[in-house]
Formats: structure tokens, sequence, C-alpha cells
């Protein structure tokens, strides 16, 4: 299965892995001593793009959580057309099976390098 490079990087991002845990019913100042970043300190337009991150936010540590804001600054910022398509490719990746998923990895891995 040959995929263009165009379409790997989006669903990439469907592979986010998450980062240190935190203690729960941890404060705001506590996030922020860790680095980390308050759901409420983001857009709205970033809440949105990432709300299927919500649940386990403060979870991430605050490296993971800076990119994936970068992520959805970057994904803000493409055309309407660009962000449908990304969409189109996230639910054919949620679609694929875990052994399509695999080989899509590996494939990405060897363009990479």
């Amino acid at each position: 299965m040959k995929i263009k490079r165009l379409i790997l990087l989006p669903l990439l991002v469907c592979l986010q892995v998450p980062g240190a845990l935190a203690e729960p019913g941890t404060g705001r100042i506590d996030l922020a001593q860790r680095g980390q970043i308050p759901w409420q300190s983001l857009s709205a337009e970033e809440q949105a793009a990432l709300k299927r991150y919500r649940n386990r936010w403060d979870r991430y540590s605050g490296d993971r959580q800076s990119e994936l804001r970068q992520g959805a600054r970057r994904y803000l910022q493409l055309p309407q057309q660009k962000r449908r398509e990304v969409e189109q490719q996230r639910r054919q990746y949620r679609d694929m099976s875990p052994e399509q998923r695999r080989r899509l990895r590996e494939e990405y891995q060897r363009e990479r390098h």
C-alpha cells in the first residue's frame, strides 16, 4: 500500500502517545510549575481542534501539550478544503486494521530516512 507523504503526516497526528501522568486533582499553579498548559488557557479554536484530548489533557507532560497545541495551530492555519481532507484521512486511518496501521507507520518511517 503506497501512500504519499502528504497523506501520512496528517494521519500520524492520530498516533498521539501520552506523556508523563500528572497526579489527579492538581491545580493550575501546580500545572504551571510542571510546565503544563492549563486547558482553559487554550483559545476556543484550539480547544475545538483538540477536543478529543480534553479528558486526559492534564495527564500529558508540558512538552506533549505543547506539541499538541502546535499541531492544532498548524491545523487551524490550513484552508478549509485541506482541513476536510485531513478529517477524511483521519477517518480512513481510524477504520484501518491494526496491521494496516503498522504497515503505514513502517512505510512512513522508511520515507523519512
